[in-house]
């Protein structure tokens, strides 16, 4: 089914690609072709070290990759510090 990396984009091939268990065999996952997807060591990281999700479609049995949400940069923390009082000289 996987001829190389499934995520998107990504072509190393499976002689550098690790087989990934969709559902964390520690979770329960079994090691069965419809929980696992071919990553290769860069996306295996990113799979488990970011937001990105990696399910498998129902209909065509292919892993489908879904990106984390956009981070909202315009959603910012204004910090007023306090003046000093001046002095009258």
């Amino acid at each position: 089914r996987d001829r190389h990396c499934t995520h998107p984009g990504c072509s190393r091939p499976p002689t550098a690609c690790d087989a990934h268990h969709i559902v964390h065999w520690a979770d329960g996952g079994p090691t069965a072709l419809d929980n696992l997807a071919l990553l290769c060591r860069r996306h295996h990281t990113l799979a488990h070290t970011t937001a990105w999700t990696l399910t498998l479609d129902p209909h065509t049995r292919r892993p489908t990759w879904t990106p984390p949400p956009p981070i909202d940069t315009t959603d910012r923390c204004t910090i007023h510090l306090p003046t000093r009082p001046t002095t009258a000289a």
